[in-house]
């Protein structure tokens, strides 16, 4: 995700820490021990929303937010229902300011909730959208310039598994409807992370 000096902030969750390359391409550390960041995101206030899938020792996934001026984190969603989220992997926003993210399928005996796509209102407010069975693991996230269209892939790897790119329609209020296969990568490997152009491809 790109910073309003131009700088580019990514995460590199095999090192535990986020990245900010900046326009002069210098290449730096901006944050150590980013708890399994990944999906990255600046808001309309330039502050930098991110998953955080958890580093499978803190077993501490949430979706965080932080003040680009004072360092300051808030967490924005660490819960559902009583139960923790599994693995925040990417986010999105629309123009009212609402934030959309994937909950993947987290791996191995740690699992606590059921993996989904949540949106968070300017209030706070969590919302679960979508769950299964209606999706399996779902990853890269992204949302239509004219608000209209949310785009999810599907990245589950077993045998028979939805490996492809939903669309929904997108309502003013912010739920989903009418799902169809924008692509499908089936048999090959799907995709991860994505993002539209301003003319929105």
């Amino acid at each position: 995700t790109v910073y309003r000096d131009g700088s580019v902030f990514f995460s590199e969750m095999t090192g535990q820490r986020i990245m900010r390359l900046s326009p002069d391409g210098k290449l730096s550390v901006w944050r150590e021990n980013s708890n399994g960041t990944n999906g990255l995101l600046f808001d309309a206030e330039w502050r930098l929303v991110a998953c955080e899938s958890s580093d499978l020792t803190l077993n501490r996934p949430r979706v965080t937010r932080t003040n680009m001026d004072t360092g300051e984190i808030e967490v924005l969603a660490e819960f559902y229902r009583g139960k923790r989220l599994n693995a925040p992997n990417d986010v999105t926003m629309d123009s009212q300011g609402r934030l959309y993210f994937s909950d993947f399928d987290r791996p191995g005996p740690e699992r606590w909730g059921t993996p989904g796509v949540y949106r968070i209102d300017p209030g706070g407010s969590l919302t679960r959208l979508l769950t299964s069975p209606e999706v399996q693991r779902p990853n890269g996230i992204a949302i239509s310039p004219d608000d209209r269209t949310l785009y999810l892939v599907e990245a589950n790897p077993r045998e028979g598994g939805a490996r492809l790119i939903r669309a929904y329609d997108l309502t003013p209020a912010g739920a989903l409807a009418n799902m169809r296969v924008f692509h499908d990568f089936y048999p090959g490997r799907s995709a991860d992370g994505l993002c539209i152009d301003s003319r929105g491809n």
